[in-house]
């Protein structure tokens, strides 16, 4: 882990420069390799804060956990692949909110912008308590000295390099977590290859026995296919601030494209290693769920199943992704901060010096902060409910207004605007009278889904409704400009397309192995 550490701090002073301008220290836009940027787009969605979160959720629900990669990611990532992504490059924007700039204006820019800022330093303390809980359980250091130590590391690399050495960094941490989660991967593959499936149906079948709907049954096909697959998974996969500024490096408009074709195969088989040892510690450790959160399972099954060297490499893995993990997010904020709100609100025109020097002041707030509001956490029964309930309240509205304005060219700023709150206070006002008891669901995750899908369309409707009734940007003049642009013509490559049908063919078939 020391060795990991040193690495990381390297990797920082490598990537070191002289940057011209803040968006080549904070988003780095259309200057790197399409290796580079498939793998580190693969790494923000494949690291050790999904393993441990997902792994938790196999071990405390069972094989529906799959329905998070299946369901709940390969359609989204086939429609940013073929749809957004060409979009985006069309338009020639640096991120999301500058997009909704293009369709709405810049207010609904600012809005999206302190949205997604407050979103990701909660994302940013839920991956710093990650780290924590690991290291506690990994190495006994208390909470707070694991969250500091860690905040600490990605400070130092993030002001060293940007978003270049998280970038690199993430590749690193990759490579680190194959080697330290293959072995046990296919030890809890071939234990379940030769054990029998549980007898109770919902935890031991993706589909069969699961209720069309129901909210006495910790899943349902409505809330799964609607609430994971549609409004949650679309809205992360085409819309996440994270992902888009990775895809948004990629030097070609082919590596773009494809950039999530491959995250989707890569996805595919990160979850036989995630769920099955998941799986796996369900069987043999009855503690989790009571005296151990369900985000220990990984660490318990390591230390049950390796010996001290690949023990020690298990841990680096897990410990190099989460750090990887709270430094996207860190450094996501310091980007959205500057170049979205700062430059265009608060302080345009400055020299780009200037704003070099608010970024960093930026990445420095955002680690302090995401220390403090990592304990957050504590009050969910695993982390995977705290982020969903995190894109639930946050991210359904702007995914709606997002696609109803890419849909039709009369839904007007006030509209999007009406939709927005209209559908962050029906999700809060859900998830509250779930949370109160006097709405009751199976579990805390089929409520966030039911939730995504009340908003979702609470949000459409308002929006709609409300442009309906006033005057449209589209017929006073200031609409047409702006659509255009966003109607115009873009390429997808063949290639592209065979690998989204390969994807499409994998999918199929682990739904019906699995069902």
């Amino acid at each position: 882990m020391p060795g990991y550490l040193a690495a990381s701090l390297l990797i920082g002073w490598a990537a070191r420069r002289r940057f011209r301008g803040a968006n080549s220290y904070l988003n780095a836009t259309r200057s790197l390799p399409s290796g580079v940027v498939v793998l580190s787009y693969v790494a923000a969605n494949c690291g050790a804060f999904e393993v441990i979160a997902l792994s938790a959720v196999a071990a405390q629900y069972g094989v529906v956990a799959f329905h998070f990669y299946l369901i709940g990611a390969i359609p989204a990532l086939l429609f940013s692949a073929l749809r957004f992504l060409p979009l985006y490059r069309t338009l020639s924007i640096r991120s999301v909110p500058q997009f909704l700039e293009i369709r709405y204006g810049p207010q609904m820019r600012l809005l999206n912008a302190c949205v997604v800022a407050c979103s990701l330093l909660l994302l940013g303390g839920v991956s710093l308590f990650a780290v924590a809980q690991f290291l506690e359980v990994a190495v006994g250091w208390s909470f707070i000295t694991g969250g500091v130590a860690t905040a600490i590391v990605v400070l130092v690399y993030i002001l060293l390099g940007g978003l270049r050495a998280t970038i690199y960094n993430e590749m690193l941490q990759l490579t680190v977590v194959l080697l330290g989660l293959l072995p046990i991967g296919f030890l809890s593959i071939r234990y379940l290859l030769v054990t029998t499936r549980t007898d109770q149906v919902s935890l031991g079948h993706l589909w069969v026995g699961m209720p069309t709907a129901s909210v006495s049954s910790p899943f349902d096909v409505l809330g799964l296919t609607v609430g994971l697959g549609f409004v949650l998974g679309f809205g992360y996969w085409c819309t996440d601030f994270v992902l888009m500024q990775r895809a948004f490096t990629a030097r070609t408009e082919l590596a773009a494209q494809q950039v999530p074709l491959w995250s989707g195969l890569a996805k595919l088989f990160f979850a036989l290693l995630i769920v099955c040892p998941g799986l796996v510690a369900a069987r043999l450790f009855t503690q989790l769920g009571t005296t151990a959160r369900y985000e220990q399972a990984i660490p318990l099954l390591m230390q049950r199943a390796y010996g001290p060297v690949m023990l020690s490499v298990g841990y680096t893995a897990l410990a190099a992704s989460l750090l990887s993990g709270v430094a996207a997010n860190v450094a996501a904020f310091a980007s959205v901060w500057t170049e979205d709100i700062y430059r265009t609100q608060l302080c345009p025109g400055r020299r780009e010096e200037h704003y070099l020097i608010v970024g960093r002041c930026a990445v420095v707030f955002a680690a302090t902060l995401a220390v403090l509001d990592s304990s957050i956490t504590f009050y969910f029964s695993n982390m995977m409910e705290h982020v969903q309930l995190i894109f639930t309240i946050f991210g359904t509205p702007f995914w709606a207004i997002f696609l109803v304005g890419i849909l039709s060219p009369r839904i007007t700023t006030r509209g999007a605007f009406a939709g927005f709150l209209a559908g962050m206070c029906a999700s809060i006002l859900h998830l509250t009278l779930s949370i109160s008891g006097y709405l009751r669901y199976g579990s805390m995750m089929s409520a966030s889904f039911h939730s995504t899908i009340y908003a979702f369309f609470v949000t459409c409707l308002v929006a709609v409704g409300v442009s309906i009734f006033g005057r449209s940007d589209y017929e006073s003049g200031t609409g047409p400009t702006r659509w255009s642009q966003l109607k115009s013509t873009h390429r997808v490559y063949r290639s592209t397309w065979v690998l989204a049908m390969i994807l499409i063919a994998l999918l199929l078939s682990l739904n019906w192995l699995l069902r």
